[in-house]
């Protein structure tokens, strides 16, 4: 078994920090004593907090490729949220703290967009799905909206601060229903597309 860098722990330990409470609350102080180092070692790895930031930000950006790569399912990708929460919970002072990211993140979201604007072709040419192609755009952004703010909604709106599995069914119960006026209502149709899960057997 490959051993763990002291690069790749300090990621992790701040992935989890970050999710746990948020990027602006955990310190590098916090930081160094959770991954056990003293703090002059962790800016031998990182300067600053952002470029902590960064680097998660790349490897976060490498999953969702890979995860559009493989024509993984809807719920698939709550899943992949529910790992790098903070960045959807903390964007704000994310992009406050680097800006440079703002560009990264749109390139990141063409990207994905992109990809995800084929499988619902996909899904129309197999007859799974009829919707127009004016139709399919709309869809397209309120699915990019509810999984990009979902986490935040849920925070702002019913002052829930602390984001559990129980809440990632929600959210996805939410993206699946933008679906339903577009699905094709026959159970064999319905039962051979394994990109959008029923809520209940998710």
């Amino acid at each position: 078994m490959k051993r763990q860098s002291t690069r790749d722990k300090i990621l992790l330990t701040c992935r989890k920090l970050f999710n746990a409470k948020t990027v602006g609350a955990v310190t590098t102080a916090a930081i160094a004593e959770a991954v056990g180092i003293n703090e002059g070692n962790l800016y031998y790895y990182f300067k600053k907090k952002s470029d902590v930031v960064a680097a998660l930000f790349e490897q976060f950006a490498a999953k969702q490729l890979r995860l559009a790569e493989q024509d993984r399912n809807l719920r698939d990708w709550f899943e992949l949220m529910w790992e790098w929460r903070f960045f959807y919970r903390d964007t704000m002072a994310i992009l406050a703290m680097d800006p440079s990211l703002r560009s990264h993140l749109k390139h990141l979201a063409d990207q994905v967009q992109s990809r995800g604007r084929l499988k619902l072709m996909e899904m129309i040419e197999l007859g799974q799905l009829k919707a127009t192609e004016a139709e399919l755009d709309v869809l397209l952004e309120n699915c990019w909206i509810i999984s990009t703010y979902w986490i935040e909604y849920l925070h702002s709106r019913h002052g829930i601060n602390r984001v559990t599995k129980k809440h990632l069914d929600w959210g996805y119960r939410q993206m699946a229903a933008l679906f339903q006026p577009y699905r094709v209502a026959s159970q064999q149709l319905l039962a051979s597309s394994d990109f959008l899960p029923h809520p209940d057997l998710a």
